[in-house]
């Protein structure tokens, strides 16, 4: 999809949701100017449990489960952030992450939180405290 329909995808999944409380329209288009898209199929492995973790995901379309020792943990929906574990200094995934549908996702690279941290440390704090909030932790 191209960007301004990736930022209203975005940006209609999360008006539904608390996330962009309290945040300006500038600096919410700063973050999404940042975000990747990707697909996967169905079946195919976003992360593995115990590979080391830079990026954050934010599940746009589909279905994916967290996979803990063989045995489905977890089930994240349309809205929903997972794999954010290394922002709090977890270096490695605690689930493998597997498209159980066909999935399309927004990557949210580390580098993109450091340097929200370093220009924008306000909107970084708020961003990732509503992460944190929203999301599982594998």
């Amino acid at each position: 999809m191209s960007k301004k329909e990736l930022r209203n995808k975005v940006i209609e999944l999360l008006s539904k949701t608390s996330f962009f409380g309290g945040i300006a329209r500038e600096d919410i288009d700063f973050f999404i100017e940042k975000l990747i898209e990707r697909s996967y199929s169905a079946g195919e492995n976003i992360f593995e449990e115990g590979e080391t973790t830079e990026d954050s995901y934010l599940l746009l379309e589909g279905e994916v489960k967290a996979v803990v020792g063989g045995r489905t943990a977890d089930k994240f929906y349309p809205g929903m952030f997972f794999g954010i574990i290394a922002q709090v200094g977890i270096p490695k995934h605690l689930a493998t992450a597997i498209a159980d549908t066909d999935i399309i996702l927004v990557v949210i690279p580390k580098t993109t939180l450091s340097l929200l941290e370093k220009q924008k440390p306000e909107l970084y704090g708020k961003i990732i405290l509503k992460m944190w909030k929203d999301t599982s932790n594998c």
